[in-house]
């Protein structure tokens, strides 16, 4: 199954701004459009409200009980058979037809018909004009209409006085209206994306120059990333150049404990080459000597590539207390042939930034060096600043002179044969820390005996 490509950055932001903008102008043309609608509406009903009343201010009942206009309105439209402009007043017959007591010319003789509803209206209104929609005499013609209902004196029943005019011209005024602003808000859709891609890639121009630098450093053509960035990306592109420095110094580390081993192994191998010239006369214990040297060679550049590996590790940290809690209550247990006494102080909730089986092969040969020379007690302080911690183990033995505070930190170095152990504590104490970026020293405690400062990076 091929990969899907992964989604554009740009793609997602012009979507995602599109989410807002399509809404907004879909709102703002129905808006517009409601408005334009209304004022055209607004003024298409004035000349028609004016015929209205003028037709109720001019009616008057004969003797007869007959209708008729001392002056009828003065557009020439309502002389028009069928011209769109009608006028009328009528009664609401039984059967709910309008019956027309006097209408202009232009109705030809037929009548303006309303609804049940619209008559409804008409009552509650109470003399208030209404508007409303029928079909023209000829049923073809759309038709606005204003009314009002009028009670006349002398008649018993109200009547109703109309204006119509075909509405046609009006719903074609609005159906411009709203295909021009239809074209202006696509237009201006077209205008305000390419605006925000525009933006969005000037935006993101950083973050594109970012990967253009991380391109030319995994391509040898740079060692760091150069340049300036926004705030909000240059954390990101400080920690890049963090992780290269990382790595450059992980492989600078491996190619000199490669390094180291092929120098360390050369004289063996050398000798072991010379021995095998001599045939027969091979001396076993040459070949034991030399091989012993080559495994011994190849177990410690082992262990400081481990270490080194696990130093440069990200993301690694474990608790400083519970290490030192764990050898403060087995220790004593241990070194049961004298009563050691292991005091814990200084700063807690400390945190180292490695691996937890180093701290405790760091620690644990620091204390145990401490408990099996002190003649009673056995003091750790734990204390930090800004990047490091520091763990400071004393005791009150015999200590070690200052003359050969370097030969015990050799491999091997061993200053009392007398005493049980392979001479490798500090060694591996020493190499742990240093693969850490951090260090060992050793001096002469206020107690008399040997002051190990640990000092390790600190994990937050």
């Amino acid at each position: 199954m091929p990969d899907t490509p992964n989604p554009s950055l740009v793609s997602r932001l012009v979507r995602a701004a599109l989410l807002w903008t399509a809404p907004a102008l879909i709102t703002g043309l129905l808006l517009l459009t409601w408005f334009y609608r209304d004022t055209v509406y607004t003024s298409f009903d004035d000349p028609l409200e004016s015929a209205v009343t003028a037709l109720i201010a001019s009616v008057e009942v004969t003797e007869t009980g007959q209708l008729t206009l001392s002056r009828e309105p003065l557009d020439p439209r309502y002389q028009q058979a069928l011209s769109g402009r009608y006028w009328m007043i009528g009664q609401v017959q039984e059967d709910g037809s309008m019956l027309p007591l006097v209408a202009s010319r232009s109705l030809y003789g037929e009548s303006l018909p309303i609804t049940a509803r619209d008559r409804q209206r008409l009552s509650a209104a109470t003399g208030e004009v209404v508007n409303m929609s029928t079909s023209g005499p000829n049923e073809v013609e759309p038709l606005r209409i204003i009314a009002r209902e009028v009670r006349l004196p002398d008649m018993l029943e109200p009547v109703i006085a109309m204006a119509a005019a075909d509405r046609r011209s009006a719903t074609r005024s609005i159906q411009q209206f709203a295909v021009i602003a239809l074209l202006v808000m696509g237009l201006l859709t077209a205008g305000l994306l390419a605006a925000i891609y525009a933006q969005v890639r000037l935006g993101l121009r950083p973050l594109f120059a970012l990967a253009e630098r991380v391109a030319d450093v995994r391509e040898g053509r740079s060692t760091r990333l150069e340049g300036r960035y926004p705030a909000e990306i240059a954390d990101v592109a400080n920690e890049l150049n963090s992780l290269i420095a990382h790595n450059r110094n992980v492989v600078e580390r491996a190619q000199t404990h490669v390094g180291n081993l092929a120098h360390g192994l050369k004289t063996p191998i050398a000798v072991l080459q010379n021995e095998a010239g001599l045939g027969s006369k091979v001396d076993a214990n040459v070949v034991n000597r030399q091989t012993e040297a080559m495994s011994a060679q190849v177990d410690h550049h082992l262990r400081r590539a481990r270490a080194a590996a696990r130093g440069q590790a990200i993301g690694l940290s474990c608790d400083v207390d519970d290490v030192i809690s764990a050898l403060a209550r087995t220790l004593p247990r241990i070194h049961r042939d004298k009563d050691v006494i292991i005091d814990v102080d200084g700063e807690a909730g400390l945190r180292f930034r490695g691996d937890k089986r180093d701290l405790e092969d760091m620690v644990g040969n620091l204390m145990d060096n401490s408990a099996k020379w002190t003649r009673s007690d056995v003091e750790v302080l734990r204390i930090s600043d800004d990047t490091n911690l520091k763990i400071t183990i004393e005791d009150n033995g015999p200590g070690i002179p200052d003359a050969e505070v370097e030969t015990a930190l050799k491999r091997g170095a061993r200053l009392d044969e007398a005493t049980p152990g392979s001479g490798l504590g500090l060694s591996i104490v020493h190499d742990l820390a240093e693969a850490y970026g951090g260090s060992l020293e050793l001096s002469r405690s206020a107690l008399g005996g040997l002051k190990a400062v640990l000092s390790l990076p600190r994990a937050f």
